[in-house]
C-alpha cells in the first residue's frame, strides 16, 4: 500500500515519481491531497490524476486543505452547489473573515488559475471539478487511518470536524497500534518523518525539497527531487 505526499503543483515531480515506483495493477495508491496551489501546473497534475484513477481504479485520493479552498470558492461564485467548510466548520467559520475566494486566492490559488489560463473560476474544466468533488476526508486500512492533517481522538471518524482532517498540525499520533498516514506539514530536511503512531510524507516538494511515496507496510520509500 503505497501513500504520496503533498503534490502541489508540481507536474514534473509527479510523473518522476510515478515513474520510479512503476505502478502495478494490484498495487493500492493513497494519494494525501494538496495536488494544487503554489506549484506551476496544478491543471496539469489534476489531469495526470485523472488519468491514474482511470488506470487504477483502486486508487484512493484525499482531499487536502487546498482542495478544500477551491471548492468553496467555487461555491461561492455559484460554479457548484454544495456546503463550504464555513458551513460545516463552526471553528473555520470563527477564524476567518475573508471571502472564500479571497482566501483561495491567498492561499496559492492564483497559481492554480494561471495555470488554467483562465481568470474565471466558471471556465476550470467540469470533469476537474468532479474530480475534486469526489475526493475524500480520510480512508482507513486496516490499522492504518490516512486522512491530509489531523484528527482529534476519541471522536468517531464520522463525527469528526472537518477543519481539523485538513487543516490541524498538532493532533497526537496514533495509539493503541493504529497509525496516521499523514501530509499537511511538511517535513524540514525534505525526508519523511515516522514516529510511533504516525508517518508524515509531505515532504515539501513545493519547497524545492522532495516528493515522497512510501509503502506503509515495509516503509520503502521512493523520492524525487
Amino acid at each position: 500500500m503505497i501513500a504520496i505526499g503533498d503534490i502541489h503543483g508540481q507536474l514534473d515531480m509527479l510523473n518522476r515519481l510515478l515513474n520510479v515506483v512503476a505502478p502495478q495493477i494490484d498495487d493500492q495508491f493513497v494519494f494525501l491531497g494538496d495536488y494544487i496551489d503554489r506549484g506551476k501546473n496544478s491543471r496539469g497534475v489534476i489531469e495526470r490524476l485523472i488519468q491514474f484513477r482511470n488506470d487504477f481504479p483502486k486508487t484512493i485520493f484525499l482531499r487536502g486543505n487546498h482542495e478544500q479552498l477551491l471548492l468553496d470558492a467555487l461555491v461561492e461564485v455559484s460554479v457548484m452547489v454544495a456546503p463550504r467548510l464555513r458551513d460545516l466548520s463552526a471553528k473555520f467559520s470563527e477564524c476567518t473573515v475573508e471571502s472564500d475566494v479571497e482566501i483561495f486566492l491567498s492561499n496559492g490559488g492564483n497559481s492554480t488559475l494561471r495555470s488554467y489560463r483562465v481568470r474565471d473560476m466558471a471556465d476550470i474544466p467540469s470533469d476537474h471539478i468532479e474530480f475534486l468533488e469526489s475526493t475524500r476526508l480520510w480512508w482507513r486500512y486496516e490499522n492504518f487511518l490516512f486522512v491530509h492533517a489531523g484528527i482529534t481522538p476519541e471522536i468517531p471518524m464520522e463525527m469528526q470536524d472537518p477543519y481539523i482532517l485538513l487543516w490541524e498540525r498538532l493532533s497526537p499520533p496514533g495509539k493503541d497500534g493504529e497509525i496516521h498516514v499523514v501530509g499537511h506539514h511538511p517535513t524540514a530536511a525534505g525526508e519523511p518523518y515516522f514516529e510511533p503512531g504516525r508517518y508524515r510524507l509531505d515532504t515539501g516538494a513545493v519547497y524545492g525539497r522532495t516528493l515522497t511515496a512510501c509503502d506503509v507496510f515495509s516503509k520503502e520509500i521512493w523520492q524525487v527531487r
